[in-house]
């Protein structure tokens, strides 16, 4: 007859579980033998739910092994925003200490006689971490604080893939701290698409990527603390007040500056520009509908390209691009535009605002040919354009009627002759009426004028067209650079024009 002492003690901790079918058999026996007492029906249960729990473990473990937890929509946020994040950084020349290689401990006679034999600095390039950007089109544009492009005149950008390019400072405005570079890449580039600042959400989570101190490719997340904010920082022409700020205590720190703040679906919705430093977790963002705003103009072709279409447009609330007005004597006036025109589409391609409108013109030069497909009162027509260079004005006598300036050409000679070798482009400043708008701003003959406004100024033609801009009244920014005995100089004069 079977003991008791045959079954294996009841333990809810086996290691080795008894099989499924054995269990089955245990519970028959038990049954069937009611003698050997209740615990000879209990034990089978027990291992047969026992086994059916282990084999439902085993069921789950490929879902596990997917890691579908852990992909949450910030992780796809950063894989969407990620690659379209750009590191800048600049280059410097900076003097090393070369090491005496064969004595550590001369004599001060010694000494001063190996470092006037063979020296004890050597020159070399390091990049220096400037701030952030964001790629907004695959063409190469990027976006980013003035602040950060402000400071070097070479500018280096490096992308998440490890591949680096060389920068340049399309336009920029100081007072909304925006700027927009161009980096040549011989292919389409990741991009972000730019959301939307109307519909956000108080307390909806939000993602900032960038470059701080150096650390390239950084994420911290948290969540959207409050909008229309307003701050006061130091500015280049004292203190500036920023409107309808977006509050994040997503950690913002210095590097952060100019890179992109973007919601848990990985689009734009501002540009972080500010931190307060006296406290932890309390950041600032620009919009990206002010973002948007402000491309509109930093985008115009006419200025960057110096090509004339001739078309003022607008955007209406819904959406579009609308012509306000058509200029006298312009390639659109020739082909037949009229205002009210609603553009549909530049060559083939749709435009859905100004901000497309004015991208896409950048791609044209003077000389071009441009198909504008327009809705005139609901009928489509069709125009041929062919674009022209923008008119240039007597650029030395706009200068001294608005500005009491005497300027001529800034040569690479010139420029090398006055220790200019590293600035590229700009106009000489030759003379400063005294009692004018640039005189009593403190501009000197020898200064460069590297911009005016919103936009780099490399040539005489440059300038003579956003001077002619200028209306009596108007104040012009005017970026400077200059030499004295301390060094090379950058700064800004706040002008108004006469």
């Amino acid at each position: 007859m079977l003991s008791e002492e045959y079954l294996p003690p009841l333990n809810f901790a086996h290691p080795n579980p008894v099989p499924l079918k054995q269990g089955i058999q245990n519970l028959k026996f038990g049954i069937r033998n009611p003698e050997f007492g209740i615990r000879n029906i209990l034990i089978p249960v027990f291992y047969i739910l026992n086994s059916i729990f282990f084999i439902l473990i085993l069921l789950s473990l490929p879902s596990l092994s997917e890691g579908s937890d852990r992909r949450t929509p910030v992780v796809e946020a950063v894989e969407k925003a990620g690659p379209a994040v750009a590191n800048i950084s600049t280059e410097r020349l900076v003097a090393r200490r070369d090491t005496d290689p064969f004595f550590s401990g001369r004599s001060e006679l010694f000494r001063e006689y190996y470092e006037d034999y063979f020296g004890t600095y050597e020159k070399e390039k390091i990049a220096v971490p400037l701030g952030s950007g964001v790629i907004i089109d695959p063409e190469g544009y990027i976006v980013t604080n003035e602040h950060v492009t402000s400071v070097a005149s070479k500018l280096m950008v490096s992308l998440s893939d490890g591949s680096q390019y060389e920068a340049q400072v399309i336009s920029s405005d100081p007072e909304m701290d925006l700027a927009v570079m161009k980096v040549e890449a011989g292919k389409p580039l990741p991009y972000v698409h730019l959301g939307t600042s109307r519909d956000l959400m108080i307390g909806e989570t939000v993602v900032a990527l960038g470059n701080p101190l150096g650390f390239e490719n950084s994420v911290t997340t948290g969540v959207l603390s409050a909008v229309n904010r307003t701050i006061t920082v130091p500015g280049k022409y004292g203190e500036i007040k920023y409107e309808g700020l977006l509050q994040t205590d997503a950690l913002i720190n210095p590097g952060n500056s100019g890179g992109p703040l973007v919601n848990i679906e990985g689009r734009l919705i501002g540009i972080n520009t500010a931190i307060v430093a006296t406290a932890q977790g309390i950041g600032f963002a620009i919009p990206v509908d002010k973002v948007r705003e402000a491309l509109v103009k930093l985008f115009n072709f006419q200025e960057i390209n110096k090509v004339w279409l001739g078309l003022q447009v607008k955007e209406p609330p819904g959406g579009g691009v609308v012509v306000e007005a058509v200029e006298e004597k312009s390639p659109a006036r020739k082909a037949g535009l009229q205002a009210e025109d609603v553009v549909m589409a530049l060559d083939d391609r749709r435009t859905a605002d100004v901000l497309e409108f004015e991208k896409y013109l950048l791609k044209k030069n003077a000389g071009d040919g441009l198909t504008v497909l327009v809705n005139r009162k609901g009928k489509e027509k069709t125009f041929r354009v062919t674009l022209e260079k923008v008119p240039m004005p007597p650029v030395e006598k706009l200068a001294m009627e608005k500005l009491g300036l005497e300027v001529q050409a800034f040569t690479s000679e010139i420029a090398q002759k006055l220790g200019f070798d590293w600035l590229s482009g700009g106009v000489l400043v030759s003379g400063v009426e005294t009692k004018s708008p640039a005189g009593e701003a403190g501009v000197e003959p020898g200064m460069v004028i590297i911009s005016l406004g919103d936009y780099k100024v490399s040539s005489l033609e440059e300038m003579a067209r956003l001077l002619d801009r200028a209306k009596g009244g108007d104040r012009v920014d005017m970026g400077l650079a200059w030499m004295d005995r301390w060094g090379a100089h950058r700064g800004y004069a706040r002008l108004k024009a006469r």
